[in-house]
């Protein structure tokens, strides 16, 4: 009886660590996150907001923003490092590729992630050659020798053989081309084809009806506006400076000591006021920038995108059957309209609600190799890691196929007056032709790649022997008992 629990135990425990072996298989990933919490746009003077909140800067990340992506970036570290071991435990400038919107809270937003991705303790260190003679790791013609070794000692670089102090790692951040770029096609300033519908959009009759009720619920916004007009909420971007403002002041925990003060600001109220901020915002998000039955905006804003996309997954695929090093994880940092513009775009093709971006919420294009029919799917998912689509990899090339512009398309539409994407973009169609190229000259990996691999698959085929044989054997001494 003893020796017949060993054998259920020992076959229990080979199942279990079958199963956490053959983890079905990620090739690629694809996220865009939007920036952390930042300053109000509008209505700050002198440093003061709407509500007399403080700020240095507007528009600017801050430091509870900064904290946001930080997490994300550990987050997604078990993630992608962890658990699927997508990319390595270091920085491999083969695996990673980033880009940001060319703005202070989107690049500072981006490098905060980063260094939850890749802490300190991940950098590089350097040779042993280097390490033996310090002078090496100077500046050339630096006559003041003594500072460095202070800083040299200070920071235990010798002892810790690193590069940088604590092990930082540093990476590349690539930046759209602003003028034209795929992230900012929903931008009638940039797109010249939205801008009739986006007029027309603000002035609506929804954008005076709130207007209406926020002042109902909200008298006090009429003595901090200064003015006897009963109808300046009528106004977008006037609901848009108080609307944002709150938001702005709330998620970097405020305690709006003024509103208490002199409006009887508590707790029901600022929950009340937070509903009707995160509404208007929602009309600001699918209403004015995505209106449902205005498609354009959506396939103008993705198609560049998506494009790319596309291109990134072939070149997974392919140089995965190959064992060839490639591109396995690209990140955009860019605002709430970027995602917004893609769930605009998934409600369009794929028939998906949209659903508001917060600040710092992320979302997912990821490619795997099902585990039954070893064949790739592509899933979108929410930060929450909610799946929103999963369907084949061919599935969703065809409806991206039928369901975007050309480039030459999107270009005439915007009235872009070379009628062709700029070269100076650097997106992702340029990164993949790099990529095609680079991986001739990394044929030197795929040895050891294709080792690993051989191991691994070898490793699970003795499991599964292992498996049938000790099944076999507890089934035969159950029959003869």
């Amino acid at each position: 009886m003893f020796l017949k629990t060993q054998i259920f135990f020992i076959y229990l425990f080979l199942t279990l660590l079958k199963n956490i072996i053959s983890k079905e298989k990620l090739l690629f990933a694809w996220q865009i996150n939007r920036h952390g919490a930042r300053a109000p746009y509008k209505g700050v003077e002198n440093g003061i907001d709407v509500f007399k909140e403080r700020w240095t800067q507007i528009e600017e990340l801050s430091e509870v923003g900064k904290r946001m992506l930080y997490l994300l970036g550990v987050k997604n570290r078990k993630r992608y490092v962890d658990e699927y071991k997508l990319l390595s435990e270091n920085y491999n400038p083969q695996e990673i590729y980033i880009r940001s919107t060319d703005v202070n809270r989107t690049i500072e937003s981006i490098e905060s992630y980063l260094q939850g991705l890749y802490p300190q303790g991940t950098g590089p260190t350097l040779n042993d050659k280097v390490n033996t003679d310090v002078k090496i790791t100077y500046p050339p013609n630096i006559k003041y020798q003594e500072n460095f070794k202070y800083i040299i000692d200070q920071y235990k670089l010798i002892e810790d053989n690193a590069a940088l102090p604590y092990k930082m790692s540093i990476e590349p951040i690539h930046l759209f081309y602003k003028p034209r770029h795929e992230f900012e096609l929903y931008n009638s300033d940039i797109c010249k084809g939205h801008k009739e519908i986006y007029e027309k959009q603000k002035v609506r009759q929804e954008v005076s009806d709130l207007g209406d009720e926020l002042l109902q619920k909200f008298p006090w916004l009429q003595i901090l506006e200064q003015t006897d007009d009963n109808k300046f909420l009528h106004d977008y971007w006037t609901i848009y400076k108080y609307m944002d403002g709150f938001i702005c002041d709330d998620t970097d925990q405020r305690g709006f000591s003024y509103l208490k003060e002199n409006f009887e600001f508590n707790n029901d109220t600022q929950n009340l006021l937070r509903n009707y901020s995160r509404k208007y915002l929602w009309m600001d998000y699918s209403g004015t920038n995505y209106p449902a039955g205005h498609d354009n905006i959506s396939i103008v804003a993705n198609s560049y995108t998506m494009h790319s996309l596309i291109n990134w997954m072939n070149i997974a695929i392919e140089k995965n059957s190959k064992n060839e090093f490639y591109t396995k994880f690209v990140i955009y940092s860019a605002h709430d309209s970027s995602i917004g513009a893609l769930e605009a775009f998934m409600r369009y093709a794929f028939d998906k609600d949209m659903e508001y971006s917060d600040f710092a919420e992320s979302r997912y294009f990821e490619l795997y190799l099902d585990e039954n029919t070893n064949e790739p799917r592509v899933r979108l998912i929410r930060g929450d890691t909610s799946v929103k689509i999963d369907v084949t990899f061919e599935e969703f090339k065809k409806k991206i196929e039928e369901k975007t512009w050309s480039d030459q398309k999107v270009a005439e539409f915007c009235q872009f007056e070379d009628n062709s994407k700029k070269e100076e973009d650097g997106g992702g169609n340029n990164e993949e032709k790099k990529e095609e190229e680079k991986g001739k000259e990394e044929e030197k990996g795929k040895v050891k790649e294709n080792n690993d691999n051989s191991l691994a698959l070898f490793f699970l085929i003795f499991l599964a022997i292992i498996n049938s044989i000790l099944l076999t054997i507890l089934i035969m001494l159950f029959k003869k008992k």
